[in-house]
């Protein structure tokens, strides 16, 4: 039995997991699903280290840990960490960094095409949002009407300022196994970019999907989570 813990990309939260986590335990295995810190904004000088402490106070002893797109960061900073208590990082159409890089850093060097994603921008000047009433296509491509439906007014405000921080990986992070499952129909992290990062791993998959696979596939998602894990 593998304990899995889930973590989200931004604007999101622990709710966009809800078909992988009984599919998982279906299989015999754990699950746990994490709210990062800041969900709806209005939080100054938050850090990835805050993402990093929030991921390992959220399960005790080993874990698999995956992470979808801006989650790539959060789960490499959880790794560097604490390496001991990390079994495998799995990359899911996410962000795999390397030393000194920042989302904002990676997103601006993407090369594949991909679809404009409105933002709002919170008064406060410390958070953004998706603008939910053009993001869906983009967002959730491949996945159910239903299913749509049911995300697009869960996406919240995502802090700022952990997109701003620059990680610092090393031996630590490097020690840690990795896997990553590339999505080829993606719109906002693109096929290409996804396999370019995912060289780092040791272990890869493709679905036939868009960005959100819990959401378009779930089951086939769930079905390389654990081989991965094996």
């Amino acid at each position: 039995m593998t304990l899995f813990v889930l973590v989200h990309g931004a604007c999101h939260g622990a709710w966009c997991w809800r078909d992988i986590i009984p599919a998982l335990e279906a299989r015999g295995h754990r699950a746990v699903a994490l709210d990062m810190p800041g969900r709806g904004g209005g939080v100054a000088d938050l850090a990835l280290a805050d993402h990093a402490r929030t991921i390992l106070e959220g399960y005790d002893g080993r874990a698999v840990l995956v992470g979808h797109s801006a989650g790539g960061l959060s789960i490499s900073a959880a790794a560097q960490a604490a390496p001991d208590r990390v079994e495998r990082l799995v990359y899911v159409a996410a962000l795999l960094p390397s030393d000194g890089d920042s989302l904002g850093t990676m997103m601006g060097a993407l090369e594949g095409e991909r679809a404009a994603l409105s933002m709002l921008r919170a008064p406060d000047k410390l958070s953004y949002c998706f603008d939910t009433s053009t993001a869906g296509p983009a967002l959730y491509n491949g996945a159910s009407e239903e299913a749509i439906a049911w995300a697009l007014p869960q996406i919240c405000y995502e802090p700022n300022a952990p997109h701003r921080d620059a990680l610092t990986l090393g031996a630590a992070f490097d020690s840690v196994p990795k896997s990553y499952v590339i999505c080829t129909e993606d719109r906002v992290i693109p096929e290409m970019d996804q396999t370019r990062m995912a060289k780092a791993a040791d272990d890869t998959a493709q679905i036939e999907t868009g960005h959100s696979p819990f959401l378009s596939t779930p089951e086939t998602l769930t079905d390389h989570l654990v081989r991965m894990s094996a």
